[in-house]
């Protein structure tokens, strides 16, 4: 497997992002095949502030009127992250000029450490498509809950035990302290019209991305 670091965080290149589908794809299937109706989608607040990668003030309207894909997580995630967004990539560069038409926004739940600067850095090894998105604690907080989504952190103590960790201990934290940030695993899809459109699961290959986009581009 090949990776390109990024300030201490790796970004799989194609051949470990193909590995880890190939392995997704031998795990599913022991899954018996269902014919269940699909789920509804939640009712979700898409609104938000926040910072961009150039370090400007942003909200949901200026990124409104194109088909969005939006993701959190962190650039020092060694798993969820770097796979979804690879897999994102691979589907972006299936649909050629179409991809001009998707913007995909990774919000970052770990602005300590995601400065605008390192979010560039990251979101640019894998597609020209991808803007990364920061802000504060309570910014995070308050978009996450819109979108019914979760995230919190874990630390490390002098024992090396882990135990949560409140949400106001992380903001008297140093970048270096050995705390871990965890995220919800899906893609939200987000229409021209400002609409949740489709929920994508952890794990989706490439082709099952682009499926997705193009159903709604």
């Amino acid at each position: 497997m090949f990776a390109t670091e990024i300030d201490g965080a790796y970004v799989m290149n194609s051949c470990g992002a193909c590995l880890g589908v190939l392995l997704l794809t031998l795990l599913g299937g022991c899954q018996q095949e269902r014919n269940d109706p699909p789920m509804p989608l939640p009712a979700v607040d898409l609104s938000f502030e926040l910072v961009d990668e150039s370090g400007d003030a942003v909200t949901a309207d200026d990124y409104s009127g194109t088909l969005r894909l939006v993701f959190f997580g962190y650039t020092s995630c060694p798993d969820i992250c770097p796979l979804t967004l690879q897999n994102i990539a691979i589907a972006l560069d299936s649909l050629k000029s179409l991809a001009r038409q998707v913007t995909v926004l990774f919000i970052s739940v770990d602005p300590k450490r995601d400065t605008p600067e390192r979010l560039a850095r990251y979101t640019d090894a894998f597609h020209s498509s991808i803007v990364g998105l920061t802000g504060t604690h309570e910014q995070i907080t308050a978009v996450t809950n819109g979108f019914r989504t979760t995230f919190g952190y874990s630390l490390y103590d002098v024992d090396g035990q882990t135990r949560p960790l409140e949400r106001d201990e992380y903001n008297l934290l140093a970048p270096t302290a050995a705390y871990t940030p965890y995220h919800g695993s899906q893609v939200y899809v987000i229409g021209h019209n400002d609409e949740l459109l489709d929920i994508i699961g952890y794990g989706s290959k490439p082709k099952q991305i682009e499926v997705i986009l193009r159903k709604h581009l």
